[in-house]
């Protein structure tokens, strides 16, 4: 079942209030989490559908949102597929998010051609590293940082650095989350409504 499932990430680059768009994606069977980040997008959405067209309906229902002047509230989306899951945290749960809110919470965007199994093998070797997502799309890979020192984050870089088949990476730090693992939050963190997708295919 789960091989049949589409499981993406959805990058989408917002222009003013998002209070109507977070509405509609907060309730949205399809969306499992939502990362609200600082860099080139708004928000990274972690998304799985049953087949392409429950996809393209998504996409057209969120492009439908419009602010009070009648702007269309997005500005772009950019689909990611994801290939394959290299490494998540499976038993990390709602009780373990709160615990990190004081910390440094980032995806680290990487462009690698490549010699996927060196960084692959280098990244896994970093305890701060919790996630590695292999993706179809702008990027090869997004992985999902999480470190109380920042020094700790600095030196994953150099090393990320270092490999020659690397091509560019971008990083994008969490700002807040609205809804984590099908779990409805409100602006200081606190669990508002307990839902649950019987899939479990979260990633992130």
């Amino acid at each position: 079942m789960e091989n049949r499932i589409i499981r993406g990430l959805e990058f989408i680059q917002t222009w003013g209030d998002s209070s109507d768009l977070l509405k509609l994606m907060k309730h949205n069977r399809h969306v499992v989490s939502i990362f609200h980040i600082m860099g080139r997008h708004s928000y990274l959405i972690d998304v799985n559908f049953d087949n392409k067209e429950e996809l393209e309906n998504w996409i057209r229902q969120v492009k439908t949102v419009k602010l009070e002047s009648g702007v269309p509230a997005i500005l772009s989306i950019q689909s990611n597929k994801i290939i394959e899951v290299c490494k998540q945290k499976e038993d990390f749960n709602l009780k373990d998010y709160n615990d990190i809110k004081a910390k440094h919470h980032m995806f680290v965007m990487i462009d690698n051609p490549h010699n996927d199994d060196k960084l692959i093998s280098m990244l896994e070797s970093f305890q701060i590293v919790y996630t590695i997502l292999h993706i179809q799309g702008e990027h090869s890979f997004i992985v999902e940082i999480i470190t109380d020192n920042y020094d700790n984050y600095k030196d994953l870089l150099k090393k990320i650095k270092s490999l020659e088949s690397v091509w560019h990476i971008e990083t994008q730090e969490v700002i807040g989350v609205p809804k984590y693992r099908n779990n409805i939050l409100d602006e200081s963190g606190n669990l508002v409504t307990p839902q649950h997708d019987i899939r479990e295919l979260f990633v992130l």
